[in-house]
């Protein structure tokens, strides 16, 4: 009996611990369907990206210097859709746009895939 006494008292010790563990550990914004967005450009310098944020309020991020093709935008989740706001010079000339992107996952995980200039 003492042993079978024990053995609930580990298991349960040890179910505890868990719950405690997965209070500890924030969970993402993509479980409740916000993604993170990666953008591709070719002639833009540099991006904001505007939209609803995961707690459901419109924000911005600031300017995002764009080198590559592609710029993931780490740390904002984002949900419905986005506005990106690109700007850059190609040929001589200022190129300044808005491109909308639907916030669906593409293929990085955890990130909608966004096309702009």
């Amino acid at each position: 009996m003492k042993s079978s006494l024990k053995r609930v008292l580990v298991a349960g010790s040890a179910l505890a611990g868990l719950g405690v563990a997965a209070v500890g550990i924030p969970t993402s914004a993509s479980a409740s369907g916000e993604l993170q967005v990666t953008v591709h450009t070719n002639y833009s310098d540099s991006i904001q990206v505007w939209g609803t944020n995961q707690y459901g309020n419109e924000v911005n991020t600031d300017w995002i210097a764009t080198p590559h093709a592609w710029t993931r935008v780490n740390g904002w989740w984002w949900r419905g859709s986005v506005s990106i706001h690109n700007v850059g010079r190609h040929n001589g000339r200022t190129i300044d746009q808005w491109t909308t992107c639907n916030i669906v996952p593409g293929g990085t995980p955890r990130f909608a895939d966004c096309w702009a200039i």
